[in-house]
């Protein structure tokens, strides 16, 4: 009967202190996981990453990752960005960084691909560069951007012309394009689909990554094949780190598996607390009333 009052008027403050451990232990010292269970959705984006990487033909052309979103769901965003970018540059792909729907896009991906760069060897200018951003209407400048690469950026994010960079000797038009991959916090994808997928000579591969609470409208996009995967929010970077740690891509996981883990670990700690608390209620008051009724005799 202690025990059972005791656990209906735990203090407060003491469940906030233990939640904060459950959360905070995997961020700092990553917890290592057996085999990931990874959703359909991220391993289709996976496999469609493997197949255009593994094409001879589309191992020449430029891959185009677009970071529609800004320092607000980088926690989400960012991670997804930070093993979708591994992926590519251990499989050697061309990479073209840009962002036409928030500014502060360009300066988290040049931050990011800076950070990377060095593990993989990648060389700005040589191997990936930086669109920067690309002010005005989406639709025009995305249209315009499938027919005129050149005239459309005209200079990347340290103002050098893109005529002037060796690796953009060879990438004009959407012709010279070989997947897309869109990571947003916003409805952009459209964009992409409407004026650049089916714009040159072969239907572009489009992948996309976004926050979980816009999830839900990708979904059709996916089951219609307009678009090769989907990642969903925190949890999509954390499968897709996973997968690219099974294939020997990258070497530690990342920010998305620690904090997966985090929230998992939160999720199953709450859960049991409400286990918890409504079962030693449903005791504690059949005792209540079992001695009331004693008493009453």
């Amino acid at each position: 009967m202690n025990l059972l009052n005791r656990l209906q008027n735990i203090d407060s403050r003491l469940l906030y202190l233990l939640l904060a451990l459950v959360v905070s232990v995997p961020l700092i010292f990553p917890i290592p996981a057996g085999k990931a269970v990874v959703l359909p959705q991220s391993r289709s984006f996976f496999d469609s990453v493997e197949r255009v990487t593994g094409d001879p033909v589309a191992q020449k052309k430029l891959v185009i990752v677009s970071f529609s979103f800004s320092a607000s769901t980088a926690t989400e965003n960012l991670s997804q960005a930070d093993a979708i970018l591994r992926h590519l540059m251990a499989r050697r792909m061309k990479i073209a960084l840009f962002s036409f729907s928030d500014p502060q896009g360009r300066d988290l991906a040049q931050g990011l691909a800076e950070r990377i760069a060095p593990e993989y060897g990648y060389q700005y200018g040589r191997d990936y560069v930086n669109w920067g951003y690309k002010s005005g209407d989406p639709a025009p400048n995305i249209k315009s951007l499938s027919r005129d690469i050149y005239g459309t950026i005209g200079k990347d994010i340290k103002g050098t012309p893109l005529a002037q960079i060796p690796l953009m000797q060879n990438y004009k038009s959407v012709n010279d394009v070989a997947m897309v991959v869109e990571i947003s916090s916003v409805s952009s994808l459209e964009y992409w689909l409407g004026y650049f997928a089916a714009a040159g000579e072969n239907r572009i591969p489009i992948n996309y990554g976004c926050t979980a609470v816009m999830a839900p409208e990708a979904f059709p996009f996916l089951k219609s094949g307009q678009i090769s995967g989907l990642l969903n929010g925190l949890t999509g970077a954390g499968e897709y780190e996973a997968l690219i740690l099974q294939a020997k891509y990258a070497t530690q996981p990342g920010f998305g598996s620690r904090a997966s883990a985090s929230l998992s670990f939160a999720h199953f700690l709450i859960i049991l607390l409400i286990v918890v608390g409504n079962v030693s209620m449903i005791v504690l008051r059949r005792q209540q009333a079992a001695a009331a009724a004693r008493e009453a005799r």
